[in-house]
């Protein structure tokens, strides 16, 4: 491993609190990630506690809140655990010097853990799957309000499907190679994920503003909002979506980052000294 990387190894370990599990201070983290304003960082970790709560950890677990003085003003604060630093790190913004260093750290911290490294798309890929299982809930009820439900619904979605990648769902998980009993969306990267939710939040927002009803017109318009996405991905990447390729099934994702959190908990874990010494003294080499 690189010195500046040894470095900050060093430095991030040196500034956790012993307790019950170590944990690291907020304002302390942030220092060491390069920001120097409260409001920005305080962006990035709501950020990191929404994917806690998607992947389904316990947020006080992760971060435990407080008050902290600042420049004469009170400022929420957290005592983080080694997993929610994770999370922090991986949202903020990597131009900053000290957050390159700190995502290579993590990273290698990961996949000394659990064999396995944490790429840069995951938790984007969490994040954007989650939104369009809620858009897609969204998409159902307006349309069911516009007096398409059943079997009529199943056409009306498959329109859209076709509007993006002109071919049907059926088509498209053959040509993706896919099996027939998975959900499509599971194995979509993050941008074709978010070429999708924009295509089903358009259909969403278009079925409210105009008020169409029935099955002939949302179909219509459920389609040529789908092409009108497949034109702006094509000009934009100069790849179909059709042609994209298949990712790691998400929920596989969600296992290794759950697996990875349940990990750091054993390595700071006092009781497990010996195991956490063995665990860091891999990164530091």
């Amino acid at each position: 491993m690189s010195t500046d990387i040894t470095v900050y190894f060093q430095q991030f370990e040196d500034s956790a609190s012993e307790g019950q599990n170590r944990s690291w201070d907020s304002q302390e983290l942030m220092m060491l990630l390069g920001y120097e304003s409260s409001h920005a960082f305080s962006q990035v970790i709501n950020r990191a506690i929404s994917s806690c709560a998607q992947l389904g950890i316990q947020i006080m677990d992760a971060f435990v809140p407080g008050m902290c003085v600042v420049d004469g003003r009170t400022i929420p604060t957290y005592r983080l655990s080694r997993f929610a630093c994770l999370l922090v790190v991986m949202h903020a913004d990597d131009k900053k010097p000290e957050v390159a260093k700190a995502k290579i750290y993590f990273a290698a911290l990961a996949s000394a853990l659990i064999d396995r490294a944490i790429g840069d798309e995951d938790l984007p890929r969490v994040e954007i799957r989650d939104q369009l299982k809620a858009s897609e809930k969204m998409l159902s009820g307006v349309a069911k309000g516009a007096g398409v439900d059943g079997i009529g619904y199943a056409i009306f979605k498959d329109a859209g499907f076709r509007g993006m990648y002109n071919m049907s769902i059926k088509e498209l998980m053959r040509k993706k190679g896919v099996g027939a009993n998975v959900t499509l969306y599971d194995f979509m990267g993050a941008s074709e994920l978010s070429g999708n939710y924009f295509r089903v939040t358009q259909t969403v927002d278009h079925i409210r503003n105009t008020g169409i009803r029935g099955q002939q017109r949302l179909s219509e318009a459920a389609k040529r909002i789908g092409a009108d996405v497949r034109t702006s991905m094509v000009r934009n990447t100069n790849t179909r979506p059709e042609d994209l390729p298949i990712s790691e099934d998400i929920n596989k994702v969600k296992t290794r980052l759950r697996q990875t959190s349940r990990k750091m908990i054993k390595l700071d874990d006092p009781n497990k000294g010996k195991k956490a010494n063995t665990g860091l003294s891999k990164i530091g080499e």
